[in-house]
């Protein structure tokens, strides 16, 4: 015997079982379900977070130390036999016809095949700045 699908059913976005009844926008059929699929998707997000906030701190460690042994200009290529990742950086933005990158402290310009001006940029508490507060709160 045939049995027709219902081409209106919905189903949970997390065990794929047929909706009950209930409201239209229901998307799980339990709170079991809703939890697991909430759950599992934060999981991701902060793995994912972790991910990132790691290999920015690597591309950090490999410009400090190219900062501390006073290398203001690296092609790309040496960049990346060092485990630089390209395009991971906290902040960039255009000056002029240069896109001038940011990251965290360390300061660049991104050109095509290398990156120059390589530079720590000192922060506001470090030169008593007026106004500035440090971490600390001093």
């Amino acid at each position: 015997m045939m049995y027709k699908l219902d081409d209106n059913a919905v189903y949970c976005l997390e065990c794929g079982e047929p909706l009950p009844y209930g409201r239209k926008d229901r998307k799980f059929c339990c709170n079991a379900c809703k939890n697991r699929h909430h759950n599992r998707e934060a999981r991701q997000w902060r793995s994912r977070y972790a991910q990132v906030i790691g290999i920015l701190q690597k591309n950090h460690d490999i410009l400090s130390h190219l900062v501390r042994i006073g290398v203001k200009s690296i092609p790309k290529t040496e960049l990346l036999q060092l485990g630089y990742h390209t395009g991971f950086v906290t902040s960039s933005g255009r000056q002029g016809h240069r896109t001038v990158c940011r990251c965290f402290d360390i300061v660049f310009i991104d050109t095509e095949t290398r990156l120059a001006g390589i530079s720590m940029e000192s922060l506001p508490w470090e030169h008593g700045r007026v106004g500035a507060v440090s971490p600390d709160g001093v």
